[in-house]
């Protein structure tokens, strides 16, 4: 749809990038009308895990699109070395399903989730790019003319089958994406985009774990439950996703470092609560075997005395 530069704002004086409509886009009025509403709208979602979307409008019969420009290297260019570990698809993946619950819960859906459009910088933050294609709720989209959107490697059996773009399309193109960054391959491959769209529909993808075994069981039931054909019976939510991506193996070891693990000595010890201790007891007195506290006879021996004194004192006196 567009071509992207990098620019400078020399009003505020940063590096910018420039999203530019291609011509062929620029002479429907209508098209471009839908195509500045929406992105108003995506302008509006601030999030750290999206990017910045600074201005929209028209140049003489240019329309352009000014966005944050992120320094980094997308996660396509990262898995040229293979897949990615564990621990950085968990770290990756969770904050990409943030962006995307924010994103869902704000009324837009990406449609084009896919690793060229995840930008992970130097210090590790991953950010969502390129909502170009993105719907948003309520809207009629720019891009809705019945053919099938997004890229074919990354597409919902939903939307292969030309039905509406949902926030369970989003997911499942994210599990799509965590395939290929735990497994360094993708999970459907074929010599046409039919092919590999027809896959997307009838073929369920190979179990991670048998493309790299050093998959943990974890991230591997996570990516197959965001890549369920049917979409109800995907995470109800992207949040939802990213929790299951936190969770722990069963044998209690967590899989990512975006939460700190327990250090791998450390022995759990369970103690059996302490028995409630009576105050007599507290303080020193014992109960005798009949049942009666010491310290009960102790006070009613004193009482005794006190109550004898005065008759002890006339007695006393008496015998004086």
């Amino acid at each position: 749809m567009a071509s992207v530069h990098e620019g400078e704002d020399t009003l505020l004086g940063r590096r910018v990038a420039v999203k530019l409509l291609h011509p062929q886009y620029v002479g429907d009025e209508s098209f471009v009308a839908r195509f500045e509403r929406e992105a108003r709208s995506v302008a509006n979602l601030v999030h750290p895990g999206i990017v910045n979307v600074y201005d929209v409008g028209r140049d003489g019969d240019r329309c352009y699109i000014v966005m944050e420009y992120v320094e980094g290297r997308s996660v396509k260019e990262m898995l040229a070395g293979g897949p990615l570990g564990v621990d950085r698809t968990i770290d990756i993946g969770v904050q990409v399903a943030r962006a995307l619950d924010y994103a869902h819960h704000s009324g837009v859906v990406h449609r084009d989730v896919k690793p060229h459009n995840v930008i992970v910088s130097p210090q590790g933050g991953a950010k969502l790019v390129d909502f170009g294609i993105a719907t948003v709720k309520g809207s009629s989209s720019v891009t809705e003319s019945g053919a099938v959107l997004g890229t074919v490697h990354y597409v919902a059996p939903e939307q292969a089958r030309g039905q509406p773009a949902t926030p369970a399309t989003d997911i499942y193109s994210l599990g799509c994406v965590l395939y290929e960054m735990a497994t360094g391959r993708l999970p459907f491959d074929g010599d046409t985009p039919l092919d590999i769209a027809t896959k997307h529909v009838s073929t369920e993808p190979l179990p991670p774990t048998r493309m790299n075994p050093q998959v943990s069981p974890t991230l591997e039931r996570a990516i197959l439950h965001a890549m369920a054909k049917d979409p109800a019976r995907r995470p109800q939510t992207a949040g939802a996703l990213a929790r299951e991506l936190l969770a722990f193996d069963e044998v209690g070891e967590q899989t990512t470092s975006y939460v700190p693990r327990q250090p791998a000595e450390t022995t759990t010890v369970r103690r059996t609560p302490e028995p409630v201790v009576p105050l007599w007891e507290s303080v020193g007195y014992r109960e005798r075997s009949d049942g009666w506290p010491l310290f009960v006879l102790a006070l009613l021996a004193l009482v005794l005395v006190a109550g004898l004194f005065p008759l002890w004192a006339t007695v006393l006196r008496a015998g004086l």
